[in-house]
């Protein structure tokens, strides 16, 4: 190799090395970030701690900010903590926060945003918010560039190695590692960025958010991965696959249907929780108003139903 060619193949190491630098220390974890902080992050650099999301619930969020970009600027101002949109106009852009104004500062309402922890390997690991974060990423003016806010709930970063990192994840409940079937995977198998490819389609996880409020409630202090625990349980009582969850009046039935497993079910430990039925939110009755209302041209089901049939 001739030193021309020796000079040029050490200035593009260089330049790689560089580059690597650069970019590793642009994600790194500021040493000032503690537990109860509001940070800004951009998608691509949250981690994911589940394998699955229910792909319905996206849906239905792409096709609502498809005619409604008022209620898409109202949802980024509410995961930023900022309670809801103030205003914006024809010029105003998703991921331009001055282009658009909310009606409170951002962190203000940090009890309601989504959440991170802190890890060993100096990332961040999103803990509440999948659903959320991969309508971000697909929408239009979103993207794996995205910024949005978060609260960190756990510093892990002192513990030895990531070995230790998800044992402590599971021990405080921060983590879900089951896969469609309910059995259990390792953490090496949890997608490794967000982005709706990257996991799979729970139908069930689907079946509990339009259930909210038919057959179930948020309880109060919710723990994570809350619906999880009712589609693991949910799962060998009824079969989603004798239902056509593209046409809407099989998946009315199937609600239906699971509404009265749900109202009946009569455990003390609902999915694996270690908490009753009651306890997870179980309702006394079954609400026939909040079915319906799924199904109008401005109900959850309806623009969950219309984007699918575009896919």
């Amino acid at each position: 190799m001739t030193q021309r060619a020796n000079l040029a193949f050490f200035g593009l190491l260089v330049m790689l090395l560089s580059s690597f630098v650069f970019a590793t220390a642009a994600n790194a974890i500021p040493a000032t970030t503690k537990v109860g902080d509001v940070i800004e992050v951009q998608l691509s650099q949250l981690n994911p701690t589940q394998p699955s999301i229910g792909y319905d619930q996206v849906f239905y969020k792409l096709g609502r900010f498809q005619v409604d970009l008022k209620k898409q600027f109202d949802e980024i101002c509410e995961a930023n903590g900022q309670k809801g949109l103030e205003s914006f106009n024809e010029q105003s852009v998703q991921a331009d926060r001055d282009s658009f104004s909310c009606k409170e500062a951002i962190g203000s309402r940090a009890n309601e945003m989504k959440t991170v922890v802190l890890a060993p390997d100096n990332n961040y690991y999103l803990t509440d918010g999948h659903h959320t974060f991969n309508t971000f990423w697909h929408m239009q003016g979103g993207g794996s560039t995205f910024p949005i806010h978060v609260v960190v709930t756990h510093d892990y970063r002192e513990l030895a190695d990531m070995q230790a990192f998800w044992q402590a994840m599971q021990q405080d409940g921060n983590v879900w590692l089951f896969d469609l079937n309910n059995q259990a995977i390792a953490a090496e198998q949890l997608p490794a960025s967000l982005g709706m490819e990257n996991f799979a389609n729970d139908a069930y996880r689907s079946l509990m958010y339009f259930s909210r409020k038919v057959s179930w409630a948020k309880p109060k202090q919710p723990v994570p991965f809350l619906e999880f625990y009712w589609a693991k349980e949910l799962k060998p009582l009824i079969d989603l696959g004798n239902y056509d969850l593209s046409d809407m009046d099989s998946y009315v039935q199937a609600i239906t249907d699971a509404a009265d497993i749900i109202l009946n079910l009569d455990t003390d430990s609902l999915g694996g929780s270690g908490l009753s039925a009651v306890e997870m939110g179980q309702m006394k009755e079954f609400k026939a108003k909040t079915l319906s209302k799924l199904q109008t041209e401005k109900g959850k089901l309806f623009y969950s139903l219309a984007y699918k049939a575009q896919q």
